[in-house]
């Protein structure tokens, strides 16, 4: 298991790649890795090195993921406070 959040598997990020992934924004799009409760912290290094291993490339000094907020989770109460 590559993203522990998501529950994305080495197989699902193979898969992205033969269907023409070759970054690791363009795997998060394919398979949800990078988009769980941690934003990329836990997963991103072992993302990165599948898919510089997988396509010959070199890893990249600066990271293709972004963190979205709210980068923790938030309750139905606390959502329908500012309504």
């Amino acid at each position: 298991m590559i993203c522990r959040c998501e529950e994305v598997y080495l197989s699902d990020i193979l898969d992205a790649i033969k269907c023409g992934a070759i970054t690791s924004k363009d795997v998060k799009l394919r398979t949800r890795a990078a988009m769980g409760i941690c934003q990329s912290k836990t997963c991103r290094p072992l993302l990165e090195q599948v898919i510089s291993f997988y396509t010959n490339s070199e890893l990249p000094e600066k990271t293709h993921l972004t963190h979205n907020i709210p980068i923790r989770p938030l309750t139905i109460a606390e959502l329908a406070k500012n309504y």
